[in-house]
C-alpha cells in the first residue's frame, strides 16, 4: 500500500505547489506530463492485480492461434477491438507486458488530456482520479476503461451537437465494450433538468427496477451474448453490502448542495444530474455488484465537477484573508472526502488492486480471485 500513499502524496502535494502558487499554464502541463509518467509506470509494472488480470493475458496467448477472421466470426465479434489490438501486438512479437503498458499510457494520457482541456483545477482531478478509484479501475477493467475514454472525449461533441463525431466516437469504443452504447441515454439524460416529477418517476422506476431484476434478467438472458448470459452463475453476481452506498449519497450531497457555485448552467445540470444517476445505478450493487460497471460513467464527471465547485472559492486579488481561508477550508473539505473514499476501497479491497503488486514481487502468491475470470473480461 505504501506506493499508493506515496503516489497519492506525492502528486497532489506537488500539483499543489506548481499550480496554485505558480498558477502558469506551463506549470501545469509539466505537472500534468509528471502525473501521466508516474502513473503509466505505476499501471505498466503492475503484475497479478485486478481481478480480469489473467482474464487479459489468457486473451492476449489465445489470440497468438487466431486470424483475424476467427476474431470476427467468434464470440468476440461484438467487441472485437480488444482481441485485434492484442493481436496486432501478438505478430509484432511483443510481450502481454507491453499491451499492459500500451493500455495503460493511452488511458492515463486521455484522462491527463481531458483534466488539462476542461478541469478548472488540475492537480485536483489527478487526486480524484486516483482516490475515487478511476486508477484502479483502469488497472482491472481495461475493456471497459477504453470505453469509458470514449465516453468522455464524446461529451464536448454532444454538448456541441456535433452529431457524426458523437455517433463515431460511441461506435468505437463500444466495440471495445458494448456497455458504452448501452449508456447512450446518458447523453440524453444529463442535460435535462430534473424536476419533482421526473425524479419521483425515476425513483419509481429505479424501485421496480431493484425488485424486478432478476426475472427480468431471466426474460432478456436468452438475448445476451453468451459470456454475460453467464454473468448470474459467477463470483460476479454477488451483492454488496448497503455500507457501499454511503459514499455515492455523500458525494451527492456534496455535489447539490454546492451546485450554485457551478456558474456554467448547463454544467450545474449535467453535474447534478451525473451524480444522482451515480447514486441510483451504485443501488444496483446491493443486487449484483457487476452493475457498478453503469456507475463509472455518470461518476467520471467528479474529476471535474469537484474542481469547478473549488474553483469558484479561489480568492481573487485584492480578497480579504477570509476568503483565502475559505478557500482552504473548502479544498480540505474535498481532499477529505477524497481520502475517506480511498481508504473505504482499499480496505474492502477494489477491484482486486490493493496492495499493490509489482513484477519485482512475482515471486508472490498469486490473487486467487483472479485465477478464472476469463468469461467476464
Amino acid at each position: 500500500m505504501a506506493i499508493y500513499y506515496f503516489i497519492i502524496c506525492s502528486l497532489t502535494g506537488l500539483g499543489f505547489f506548481m499550480t496554485e502558487k505558480q498558477n502558469k499554464a506551463r506549470m501545469t502541463r509539466c505537472y500534468l506530463a509528471i502525473a501521466f509518467v508516474s502513473l503509466t509506470l505505476l499501471a505498466s509494472l503492475r503484475y497479478a492485480i485486478g481481478f480480469d488480470y489473467f482474464s487479459y493475458r489468457n486473451i492476449f496467448e489465445m489470440t497468438a492461434g487466431w486470424s483475424f477472421g476467427n476474431i470476427f466470426s467468434s464470440y468476440c465479434r461484438s467487441e472485437p477491438l480488444f482481441f485485434v489490438l492484442c493481436k496486432c501486438f501478438q505478430l509484432a512479437g511483443l510481450p502481454f507486458q507491453m499491451l499492459l503498458a500500451a493500455v495503460s499510457a493511452f488511458l492515463v494520457f486521455m484522462i491527463v488530456w481531458m483534466v488539462l482541456r476542461f478541469s478548472a483545477i488540475p492537480w485536483m482531478s489527478i487526486f480524484l482520479y486516483i482516490t475515487l478509484q478511476f486508477f484502479a479501475y483502469h488497472m482491472n477493467l481495461m475493456r471497459q476503461s477504453i470505453a469509458l475514454c470514449f465516453f468522455l472525449l464524446a461529451w464536448p461533441y454532444w454538448k456541441k451537437r456535433r452529431f457524426l463525431p458523437w455517433a463515431a466516437l460511441l461506435f468505437i469504443g463500444g466495440l471495445f465494450h458494448n456497455s458504452l452504447w448501452l449508456i447512450c441515454p446518458l447523453f440524453i439524460l444529463l442535460p435535462k433538468k430534473l424536476t419533482r416529477r421526473s425524479v419521483g418517476c425515476l425513483a419509481a422506476l429505479t424501485i421496480c427496477g431493484y425488485l424486478l431484476f432478476d426475472p427480468l434478467f431471466l426474460l432478456v438472458r436468452p438475448l445476451l451474448p453468451e459470456k454475460y448470459a453467464i454473468y448470474d452463475t459467477t463470483f460476479f453476481w454477488h451483492s454488496n453490502d448497503w455500507e457501499y452506498l454511503v459514499l455515492p449519497a455523500l458525494y451527492y450531497l456534496l455535489i447539490y448542495l454546492f451546485r450554485s457555485r457551478i456558474r456554467d448552467e448547463y454544467q450545474r445540470t449535467v453535474y447534478v444530474n451525473s451524480a444522482f444517476y451515480y447514486v441510483l445505478f451504485s443501488l444496483f450493487i446491493t443486487k449484483h455488484f457487476i452493475l457498478e460497471r453503469f456507475a463509472i460513467y455518470p461518476f467520471v464527471f467528479a474529476l471535474f465537477a469537484i474542481p469547478d465547485i473549488l474553483a469558484s472559492y479561489r480568492p481573487k486579488d485584492g480578497e480579504t484573508l477570509h476568503s483565502t481561508r475559505r478557500y482552504y477550508c473548502m479544498m480540505a473539505l474535498f481532499v477529505a472526502f477524497g481520502a475517506a473514499f480511498f481508504l473505504f476501497s482499499a480496505a474492502k479491497g477494489f477491484h482486486n488492486v490493493y496492495p499493490y503488486v509489482s513484477l519485482l514481487d512475482r515471486s508472490r502468491s498469486v490473487p486467487a480471485a483472479a485465477v478464472w475470470i476469463y468469461p467476464q473480461a
